[in-house]
């Protein structure tokens, strides 16, 4: 069965060889299952590892929230017709009071809590730029809260490469991948 799936990597035939693997931003339970053979053996034996951006950063995570922001002194009630923020407000609300009953009784044991969750996926909501509001809303389903609190597959593997000590980098600054959602215009979003 494993040799049937995609595993999404390349090899750059060289000596040694280097790989390229391409990975969703899920949460890495949802396929590491289907991560083919090779993929985690090529990882298991490469010294140096690069990623779209170094999640393991501090520096990166400040600069992704910064990068989300309306410029300052404007807020999304500015900037959004009325009805959608209207909507929009709503819909957070509603958020708000079923995410207790989409948390698993696993991420309550880890003392995960609704409210501490609800503000690090929405807190400061009023302040982001729409298109890192949609982004945002997109993720505020009960199947993305009972992921929460495990990593990505980006981040999972960054993790696993800092434990075994393994050279890492990024192949992008966060600049690259934020400026081109924020030159988005508004009918574009």
């Amino acid at each position: 069965q494993q040799s049937k799936l995609n595993s999404f990597l390349w090899t750059i035939k060289r000596d040694p060889p280097s790989y390229f693997f391409g990975t969703i931003h899920v949460p890495y339970t949802r396929v590491w299952d289907f991560v083919p053979e090779n993929s985690k053996k090529a990882f298991q034996q490469s010294h140096i590892v690069y990623f779209e951006l170094d999640l393991t950063n501090p520096y990166t995570t400040s600069a992704l929230t910064s990068c989300q922001l309306l410029p300052q002194g404007e807020n999304l009630q500015d900037v959004l017709p009325h009805d959608i923020y209207r909507r929009l407000k709503q819909h957070l609300e509603y958020v708000k009071l079923m995410m207790p009953s989409w948390m698993t009784p696993d991420q309550r044991g880890k003392g995960l809590y609704a409210d501490y969750l609800f503000n690090a996926i929405a807190g400061n909501w009023e302040r982001k730029r729409p298109v890192w509001v949609m982004l945002m809303v997109n993720s505020l389903t009960e199947v993305d809260i009972k992921s929460r609190g495990v990593p990505v597959l980006d981040l999972y593997l960054a993790q696993e490469a800092e434990r075994l000590m393994k050279q890492t980098g990024a192949v992008e600054k966060v600049e690259e991948q934020c400026h081109p959602l924020n030159g988005l215009n508004s009918s574009q979003v």
